[in-house]
């Protein structure tokens, strides 16, 4: 099997994930925080570890800044709906996920209204216009993705986050497509919640995610629960990250996203992104050269994108070319890839697109491969056409 399905989830992880895993449930798995036994005591120094290294990873000062989430999504809905009030107003652009737009369709019911700025292609200049203008009174939040999932596109946080910064505005960054893939130091921009999937770029197992504050104004907690401290007190602790952490954590999971930090420190960040990168341009200049190929960017580059590769085949539904090359053993997603917003603005809505994402455990090979794959289909297709 080829695997260029990393955007989903990359596959497969570093063999110290696994093994991270396996220990918390053969050797240590008690539950950390409840306890005084050494098996409790070693489990929360697991998990100190890994927020520990979350905040060593992203630069910011205070590992209780780090909050586990179970996902991205889970992260983004605790600042939307924790930030959001009724009469509030949100921006978010026009290339957000699923995972932003429904919590704030939801809060459409509880009074809160949000705008769309359009995200311009290689112009960051009328990107940052679009966000400005986007902007009023009522304006509180910006909800921004930091590289389409779709498209691969990188949005300009930096200067939106000076943007927000400079009208009193907080600003929320989806970083699910860049964990792990880009360099994203909090202490050098005015990113104020960094909202993130464990399972993708920094290569820990599915079901981990986090959530980083980087601001004193702290969302509303969306569930209330045993923390394992304060247990005295009827209401939810307020300090972090007990606020936001009720119930028994994932530990398995954190174990094993410990070790996915741990091998891309180990690698380094840079000789990731420069490889997957190659890979991706490698790929993006065969499917240039062939016909019968649409493709809708720029070819790829660090400075405006992630390793992100979409297309389609002329004239053909995006999921029959996925399930296509199925049959030959590459994995692909196709469809809208939850982000119909990134689709309406490319013209991509009716029928989607086929998306590969690179990881650092693809190869020239793969790439090669993919490709001749792809030429033999068209060829069949063409055949059978003139039959």
């Amino acid at each position: 099997m080829i695997y260029f399905d990393n955007g989903a989830t990359t596959f497969p992880k570093p063999k110290g994930v696994a093994v991270a895993v396996n220990n918390v449930l053969q050797k240590y798995g008690a539950n950390p925080g409840r306890s005084g036994h050494n098996l409790s005591l070693k489990s929360a120094e697991i998990m100190y570890e890994c927020r520990k290294n979350l905040a060593d990873f992203f630069k910011v000062s205070s590992p209780e800044n780090v909050i586990f989430t179970s996902n991205c999504t889970s992260a983004l809905n605790t600042v939307i709906k924790g930030v959001l009030k009724p009469g509030d107003h949100a921006v978010i652009s026009s290339l957000e996920h699923n995972a932003v737009v429904r919590p704030l369709e939801e809060l459409k019911n509880n009074g809160v209204k949000y705008t769309v700025a359009e995200y311009v292609p290689y112009d960051d200049e009328a990107t940052i216009n679009n966000f400005r203008n986007a902007m009023n009174e009522r304006t509180r939040l910006v909800v921004c993705t930091h590289a389409s999932n779709v498209f691969g596109f990188k949005l300009p946080v930096e200067r939106i986050g000076a943007l927000c910064r400079l009208h009193g505005v907080l600003f929320c960054v989806d970083a699910a497509q860049t964990a792990g893939v880009t360099e994203l130091p909090l202490d050098d921009t005015s990113i104020d919640y960094l909202c993130m999937s464990g399972h993708k770029g920094l290569y820990g197992p599915m079901g981990t995610g986090a959530l980083i504050i980087n601001s004193d104004v702290l969302p509303k907690s969306l569930i209330q629960g045993g923390t394992g401290s304060m247990s005295y007190q009827k209401s939810q602790p307020e300090v972090l990250p007990d606020m936001y952490e009720s119930g028994t954590p994932n530990l398995p999971g954190i174990a094993g996203l410990n070790e996915g930090i741990k091998f891309i420190n180990r690698c380094g960040i840079k000789n990731i992104e420069r490889h997957e990168m190659r890979l991706a341009q490698m790929l993006y200049d065969n499917l240039n050269a062939m016909n019968n190929i649409e493709l809708y960017t720029q070819r790829p580059n660090s400075k405006t994108s992630v390793p992100v590769i979409s297309f389609n085949i002329k004239d053909e539904d995006s999921e029959d070319v996925a399930a296509e090359l199925n049959r030959f053993g590459i994995a692909v997603r196709a469809g809208l890839h939850c982000a119909p917003l990134a689709h309406e603005s490319f013209g991509t809505i009716d029928r989607g697109t086929v998306r590969a994402v690179m990881s650092a455990f693809n190869n020239d090979s793969n790439v090669r491969m993919f490709v001749y794959t792809l030429n033999r289909m068209i060829s069949s297709k063409k055949r059978n056409q003139k039959g």
